[in-house]
């Protein structure tokens, strides 16, 4: 079964993606969907990321193992030495 919701705010829809995601060791697959714009990525400098960050971090999938990986902390380290360089 796929179920379709269409959550009116961002801070309700966190709150209901932590439920939903609690279960997942059931089988469920939650996918986060919000409508966005075509984003043209000729366009993705660094003043449009510093700009549109909140809306560029929405639209990528989450995947919470990948948070708990060495490699998201080795990807936060890089982020950090490059936002030195900014």
């Amino acid at each position: 079964m796929q179920l379709i919701i269409d959550i009116p705010s961002n801070s309700l829809g966190n709150k209901i993606m932590q439920i939903l995601n609690a279960f997942k060791s059931d089988g469920i697959k939650v996918k986060r969907q919000t409508e966005s714009k075509d984003i043209d990525e000729s366009l993705l400098t660094k003043e449009y990321m510093k700009e549109h960050w909140k809306e560029l971090v929405m639209t990528s999938e989450d995947s919470s193992d990948y948070y708990k990986s060495d490699e998201y902390y080795e990807d936060r380290a890089r982020d950090y030495e490059e936002r030195d360089k900014i």
